[in-house]
């Protein structure tokens, strides 16, 4: 497989298995626990809308008005006075985050109540009951995992409710225990939750004009609205907002109206309130917080100072959607309070009144967070995937950590740039914590496997020149290797090719490649085969080179064996270009080293028996032989058929070298030939005891009989 396609498949794998490990259960609600809340604690605080404006009973409030601490044993009259205050400081409406469940004296509730009526713009809040029952009866046998949910909206005591512009419940994710999200609508009670009923009111003057306007570009588009009016404006029935949400092409084309020439009359800021609006109907059903901040963030007035008529408190008042509730400073009379991503390390938590008041404003500013959808949540984790897999795997491996720390904080800047800028909250502990320290561990092992591969593909390479443990010893420490010299006994097996020069000028380069590289092929072979090291090829020349710690037998008789293999492979070999051969053999002391300087080394035996070893396969010249080895070559060698030619000054040799041919082994020696040598070294002996006229008619006696015997013709041309 190429190398690029196997890269690619390896990449997909990590950002598919981003994508299996950012599907399980566990790994979302770390994304929500730990990515959402580490965002939100980089963002910081930020500034809330100032269209809400919370009235806080707080840890002072039951001591500064003489009462109970516990709010629902109040005197309602109070927050009939409090609607009063903030009727007329001009809040367009009034949102209570108080459950009044059960009457409290018939003469404070019609005080509620009338003043509730008189502001026309009160939304109380209703509790919705859930039950977790086992399905069926102890009869039926249902087993014990089968449960049903069973809700009931408890709305307030009746003359408040039916007093009350609206009452609406505010429903949070029962899991998980760190609230995140809100619910806008619930299907079962058919009813859209606090935030969203308060923001219907907030907006209804700007839908009242927006209809009225309506009703005259679009009369057929009107009629499909069903609508109410209340004190301040209109509110669409429950039946068109169900409309709008299962139908997006509906508010699609209530969406395009706006843009229409007609609507140029509405306000920019009723325009805006339009949008927001029917965003909110078509919202996700439980989106998101976009939380502003810790307690106290959004807007704040103490419920003492409404009732007190402070004036600057209720300047703030003025224009805005106003939620009551409790919203304690001190964690020892904190009530109703929810853990958050904003909670005080103190204990302080934000209060159920903070959180319904940070619903109204994401909705009215369409400030909810976006979280990527399923798909292209998966696409972003698969290309995050394959991005830093295939980035780590074209990088050098020391280089690989710290690209994949850059490309992970590059990633995470993206991530909180488009979650601090556009309220988009993308996954990021997967791609960081997951997918990035697999892609750095894969692509390092990668790295490593294929540094292992390369090694051994360099030290096959080098062992077709330097013995491996040479290449062992280069591979772990290149400095000593070169450095490094081992003294050692060894036999030198120097050959050289006859006619070389004129063949190369007679042949194509091409075919000459070719011829040479199966010459050599013959060479190596029965080296290699018997033990030994191809040191030096220059030209037609080999070296070849058996080695020990000491001087043995058998290193020396495996070196000759090799020649007389050499010898018989080109004997034996019918080629329209024959190679002639000389062989020569020496024995002796020698040291393996690298010889060289600055950037270009050669790994090669040192000694006098390499010299010694190229002056024998020379002397094969004049001798007329193929295979010529020194007597410390042939000393107590057993199974071979030598001939002792005399001892010689070879050129450039201080000392003569007694040299012997090297014919057969005894096994395939022919009679004809051990006939050639008992009259040769009768001869020889004639000559080496200076009987000149005997051992030349010896000798000539010898070349009219082997007339191809080249050291009878040399030894005649000695006599004479």
């Amino acid at each position: 497989m190429p190398h690029w396609t196997q890269s690619l498949l390896a990449g997909l794998m990590v950002g598919l298995l981003g994508v299996l490990v950012a599907a399980l259960p566990a790994s979302w609600a770390w994304e929500e626990d730990i990515g959402l809340a580490a965002l939100f604690k980089l963002r910081g605080s930020r500034v809330a809308p100032d269209e809400v404006v919370i009235v806080a009973i707080g840890g002072r409030t039951s001591h500064q008005l003489k009462v109970d601490e516990e709010v629902r044993n109040w005197p309602r009259t109070l927050h009939a006075q409090l609607i009063d205050q903030l009727a007329a400081a001009g809040a367009v409406v009034i949102t209570f985050d108080i459950f009044f469940k059960k009457p409290s004296g018939d003469e404070h509730d019609r005080r509620l109540a009338k003043a509730m009526q008189d502001a026309g713009n009160v939304v109380l809040f209703a509790y919705l009951e859930r039950k977790i029952l086992p399905a069926g009866s102890s009869k039926t046998r249902t087993p014990a995992n089968k449960l049903v949910q069973l809700e009931h909206l408890q709305p307030p005591i009746p003359l408040l409710a039916d007093t009350a512009v609206a009452v609406a419940p505010f429903i949070l994710p029962k899991v998980p225990i760190k609230v995140g999200r809100f619910w806008i609508y619930h299907d079962n009670i058919r009813l859209f939750s606090l935030p969203v009923v308060a923001q219907e009111l907030y907006s209804a003057t700007a839908l009242s004009d927006y209809l009225h306007i309506l009703e005259q570009q679009d009369p057929v588009l009107k009629q499909r609205i069903s609508h109410s009016s209340i004190e301040k404006g209109e509110r669409l029935s429950i039946d068109t907002l169900i409309d709008l949400r299962n139908e997006p092409e509906f508010a699609n084309t209530l969406l395009k109206t706006l843009v229409s020439p007609a609507m140029a009359v509405l306000s920019s800021e009723h325009r805006r309130q339009i949008e927001t609006l029917l965003a909110t109907y078509r919202a996700p059903v439980h989106p998101y917080f976009n939380f502003y901040g810790p307690p106290l963030t959004i807007t704040t007035v103490s419920y003492e100072d409404i009732l007190a008529g402070d004036s600057q408190a209720l300047a703030s008042i003025k224009n805005k959607a106003v939620f009551v509730g409790y919203s304690g400073h001190y964690q020892t009379n904190q009530q109703d309070s929810f853990i958050s991503v904003f909670s005080q390390s103190s204990g302080l938590d934000l209060s159920g009144v903070e959180i319904a008041a940070t619903a109204f404003a994401n909705l009215i500013h369409k400030e909810t967070l976006i979280p990527l959808g399923e798909a292209a949540q998966a696409t972003l984790i698969v290309f995050y995937g394959l991005l830093i897999f295939l980035l780590l795997r074209v990088l050098p491996p020391y280089l690989s950590i710290a690209a994949g720390l850059v490309v992970a904080i590059l990633y995470f800047a993206v991530v909180y740039g488009v979650f601090s800028k556009a309220n988009l909250w993308l996954p990021w502990t997967v791609p960081l914590f997951v997918q990035t320290p697999l892609a750095m561990l894969v692509t390092l092992g990668w790295h490593y496997r294929e540094a292992r591969l390369s090694r051994h593909r360099l030290k096959a390479i080098f062992g077709y020149y330097l013995p491996s443990e040479v290449v062992d010893r280069l591979a772990h420490d290149s400095d000593e290797a070169l450095g490094h010299g081992e003294a050692a006994f060894g036999v030198c097996l120097a050959t050289d090719a006859e006619n070389y020069t004129h063949l190369a000028e007679h042949t194509d380069p091409a075919q000459l490649k070719l011829l040479m590289n199966r010459y050599y092929e013959l060479l190596f072979t029965p080296v290699r085969a018997r033990g030994g090291m191809i040191s030096d090829v220059v030209g037609d020349a080999m070296l070849a080179i058996w080695s020990a710690p000491q001087d043995s037998t058998k290193l020396r008789a495996s070196a000759c064996h090799a020649a007389l293999e050499i010898h018989a492979a080109f004997k034996n070999t019918h080629r329209p270009h024959q190679i002639p051969t000389r062989i020569g053999l020496h024995a002796g002391d020698l040291v393996f080293s690298h010889i060289g300087a600055i950037d270009h080394y050669e790994y090669r035996a040192v000694g006098d028996i390499v010299n010694t070893a190229s002056r024998i396969e020379n002397f094969n010249k004049q001798l007329g032989t193929r295979i010529l080895i020194s007597q410390e070559t042939l000393s107590d060698l057993d199974g071979l058929v030598t001939r002792n030619l005399g001892s010689f000054h070879l050129k450039g040799k201080q000392q003569s070298v007694i040299l012997h041919e090297l014919v057969a082994n005894t096994k395939t020696v022919s009679a004809e030939i051990l006939a050639l040598h008992a009259a040769f070294a009768e001869a020889l002996s004639a000559y080496q005891a200076d009987e000149l006229a005997t051992a030349t008619r010896l000798f000539q006696a010898m070349v009219q009989r082997y007339p191809e015997d080249g050291p009878s013709r040399y030894y005649l041309n000695a006599c004479r």
